[in-house]
């Protein structure tokens, strides 16, 4: 979900951004909301209301706090999920191939370099599943069209 205005960031309800921390991180997702609860009241990841507020963790109280956070910034989350989890992040690769498009450099080294952005390797030269060049060379080739 998208809140409309918010500086074309991206935007995921509070419910998806704990499913993508449980998935990527692999704990309980209850250990995943608290993740992300402690992440945006700290400010290290900006959140939204339901009125579409940014919400100011430094006007509110912890226990103001709980439920507040309707939306969060997918991109600060996703930063953070870079850093701390060693599994691969399927959900970055189509921001980091955009991020490189268009392509200056041979394939082989673009689809490294992707790998290497979202987790994507299994041991080293092995890609992950669902990280191999057919399947980065493919999705490059979807943004270019769009």
């Amino acid at each position: 979900m998208k809140p409309n205005g918010k500086r074309r960031q991206n935007w995921l309800s509070f419910h998806n951004g704990t499913a993508e921390i449980t998935e990527t991180m692999r704990i309980p997702n209850e250990a995943a909301s608290m993740l992300l609860y402690g992440l945006c009241a700290t400010g290290n990841v900006r959140c939204l209301n339901d009125q579409l507020e940014f919400i100011d963790p430094d006007e509110c109280t912890l226990n103001d706090f709980s439920g507040e956070a309707a939306f969060i910034a997918a991109d600060d989350v996703r930063h953070f999920l870079a850093e701390w989890s060693t599994a691969p992040q399927r959900s970055l690769m189509r921001e980091e191939i955009a991020k490189r498009l268009p392509r200056r450099i041979p394939w082989k080294q673009f689809c490294n370099e992707i790998r290497d952005a979202c987790n994507g390797w299994r041991r080293p030269g092995e890609p992950a599943w669902s990280f191999g060049d057919k399947q980065i060379q493919r999705m490059a080739n979807q943004l270019k069209q769009e």
